[in-house]
C-alpha cells in the first residue's frame, strides 16, 4: 500500500482528526554478538535415554519404564520408533520377544549424541529500538539512513538512544530470532551471551499516521508496517515519550494555518465551506466503498459468469462513484491530507489552458522526471505553466553535483516565451490552481519538504471547485505582480 492508501484506510480515530502522515524509518539495533554455543541434540528426549537404559544393560521395556518413571505405553512407543529407525532391534538368539539391544547403528549415534563440544560463534540479531525486544527480519526488511534520506522518509529516533546492554539479553529471546543467511532455523544451543562486537543502526520502513485531539493538546502517533497498523510500536512509543522528545507536539501546535487560509480566501468564501461533520460521514461512506473494491475484486476477477462477487463489486464501485460524484459537487471544502497527491495529479493530468503551482522548493523524489514529462507534454498542448518558489542562493557544492535536479530540467521549459519556473516570495501557504476549475490552497508545499525539519505540521488545506472563486484566487495571487511590472 501507498502511504496515502494507508492514511485513506486509517483515517479515522474516535475523538481525533488526522492531520499528517508520512515515510518513516522505525530504529533497528543490527547487533553481531560473541557467544558460546553447542550442538543442538537431534534425537528426541525420550528416544535417547531409553537408548542410555539399553546401554546400561535393561532389555526389557517395563523396567526401563520405571527406571526413568514413564508410562510403559511410551517406553513402548519410543522403542517401537527406534526399532523402525534401525538404532534398535530385539536381542538376537533370545527367546524372549520383548527383549531389545541397541544395534551398530544405536550404538555409535548414541555416542555422538554425548558428545558435546562448546565454541565461540558470532550471532547476528535484530533488536527493535522503539519495542526494546529481539525481532527476526528478513534481509531486504530494513534499509541504512542513507536510503531512507535519498526517499524522504524521517528517522523515528529510539527511546532510549542507546543499544541494549549484553546483559539485558536473554538467551531464549535470541535463540528464536538469529539471524540465517539462507533463512533456516538456528539449530545450535546457546549456551552464554559474551559480549556485543559490533552494532549498526538500520531502519524498518513504515508509514507513520499524526492525529491530534479534536479537544486539548494530545498528539498520537500511528505506525504502519507494510500496511498493517501496529499497535505494540504505537504503545511503545507513546510510552516512552517520542512524540514530545522528537518535537511533534510542537511543530503541529505552532504549524496549524486554518485562520492563514480563511484570511487569504475571505471570510464570505471561508463560510462557504460545509460543516466538518458532513464531510467526514462522505469520507465514512467513502472509505467503506473502497474496502469493498479491495475486498471484492480478487474475487471478481477469479469468478466467472454470475459471479456474486461481480455484482458485489460493481455496486462497491458505484458507490465509490457516487461519494466521489458528490464531494467534487462542493464549491469549497476542505482537504484531507492524504488527497493533496491525488489533486496535484488530477491537475497535470488534466489542465486544459492555465497551471500555477507554488512551493517552496523543488525536491527530486516528488518533482521527478515522470513529472517533468508531463509538464513538458502540458506545454505541447499550449497550456500557461507556472511553477513559483522562493530565490535560493545555491551553493558551489550544490552546482557540481551530477544527480538529477529539477531546478535545471525546469530552467530549459518556457511556454510561449515566458519560462515555466519563476522565482517569487518565501510563503507559508502555497497555492495550485488548474484552469478555472480547480484550487487548492494548503500549508504543504507541492514540490518542497514537507518535513526534513521539524518532522510533521498540522496540515491544513481547502479544495475551491466553483469557477468564481477560482478565478478571484487566481487574480489576488497574480494581480501584485501586474502591477509590479506596470
Amino acid at each position: 500500500m501507498s502511504p496515502e492508501e494507508v492514511a485513506r484506510t486509517y483515517q479515522f480515530r474516535e475523538g481525533f482528526t488526522l492531520v499528517d502522515y508520512g515515510e518513516v524509518g522505525l530504529p533497528v539495533f543490527r547487533l553481531t554478538i560473541e557467544a558460546i554455543t553447542t550442538t543442538q541434540r537431534s534425537l528426541p528426549t525420550i528416544h535417547e535415554f531409553v537408548m542410555r537404559c539399553l546401554s546400561l544393560g535393561e532389555f526389557r521395556e517395563e523396567p526401563i519404564a520405571r527406571m526413568l518413571g514413564l508410562r510403559s505405553e511410551v517406553v513402548v512407543g519410543a522403542v517401537n520408533a527406534l526399532v523402525v529407525e534401525g538404532l534398535v532391534a530385539r536381542q538376537s538368539g533370545s527367546s524372549d520377544l520383548q527383549s531389545f539391544g541397541l544395534t551398530e547403528s544405536g550404538q555409535a549415534r548414541l555416542a555422538v549424541e554425548s558428545i558435546e563440544v562448546p565454541q565461540e560463534e558470532m550471532l547476528v540479531i535484530d533488536y527493535d529500538g522503539i519495542r526494546r525486544v529481539p525481532i527476526r527480519l528478513a534481509g531486504a526488511a530494513v534499509v541504512k539512513a542513507a536510503e531512507l534520506k535519498s526517499n524522504d522518509a524521517l528517522e523515528i529516533r529510539p527511546y532510549p538512544a542507546e543499544a541494549p546492554a549484553i546483559d539485558t539479553l536473554a538467551i531464549p529471546d535470541i535463540t528464536r530470532v538469529v539471524r540465517r543467511q539462507r533463512g533456516e532455523d538456528f539449530r545450535r544451543t546457546v549456551l552464554a551471551l559474551k559480549r556485543i562486537v559490533r552494532r549498526n543502526n538500520v531502519f524498518r520502513e513504515a508509514v507513520a499516521l499524526v492525529f491530534a485531539a479534536n479537544k486539548g493538546g494530545e498528539v498520537q502517533v500511528a505506525f504502519a508496517i507494510n500496511g498493517k497498523l501496529s499497535e505494540l510500536h504505537e504503545r511503545a512509543f507513546a510510552e516512552n515519550g517520542g512524540p514530545k522528545k522528537m518535537g511533534f507536539l510542537k511543530a503541529l501546535s505552532e504549524s496549524d494555518a486554518t485562520n492563514q487560509i480563511d484570511a487569504i480566501l475571505g471570510t464570505q468564501t471561508a463560510q462557504a465551506c460545509p460543516p466538518r461533520a458532513d464531510v467526514i460521514a462522505l469520507r465514512r461512506t467513502q472509505s467503506d466503498a473502497e474496502a469493498a473494491v479491495r475486498n471484492t475484486v480478487a474475487a471478481a476477477e477469479r469468478g466467472g459468469k454470475g459471479n456474486p462477487a461481480s455484482a458485489a463489486l460493481a455496486m462497491a464501485q458505484q458507490d465509490l462513484a457516487t461519494v466521489k460524484s458528490m464531494l467534487a459537487n462542493y464549491p469549497i471544502r476542505p482537504m484531507e491530507v492524504y488527497e493533496q497527491k491525488d489533486l496535484l495529479d488530477e491537475a497535470l493530468e488534466g489542465a486544459k489552458t492555465r497551471l500555477l503551482i507554488t512551493s517552496n522548493a523543488l525536491n527530486p523524489t516528488l518533482l521527478h522526471g515522470g513529472v517533468i514529462k508531463q509538464i513538458d507534454n502540458l506545454i505541447g498542448l499550449d497550456v500557461a505553466v507556472r511553477i513559483q518558489i522562493p530565490a535560493v542562493t545555491r551553493s558551489n557544492a550544490d552546482k557540481n553535483e551530477v544527480r538529477y535536479d529539477p531546478r535545471s530540467e525546469l530552467a530549459k521549459i518556457s511556454h510561449r516565451g515566458s519560462p515555466v519556473l519563476m522565482e517569487g516570495q518565501k510563503r507559508s501557504i502555497y497555492f495550485l490552481i488548474k484552469d478555472h476549475d480547480l484550487a487548492v490552497v494548503t500549508n504543504r508545499p507541492f514540490f518542497g519538504n514537507p518535513f526534513r525539519r521539524s518532522g510533521f505540521v498540522f496540515v491544513s488545506g481547502t479544495v475551491i471547485r466553483d469557477p468564481e472563486m477560482v478565478e478571484k484566487l487566481y487574480q489576488k495571487l497574480t494581480e501584485p505582480a501586474v502591477r509590479k511590472r506596470g
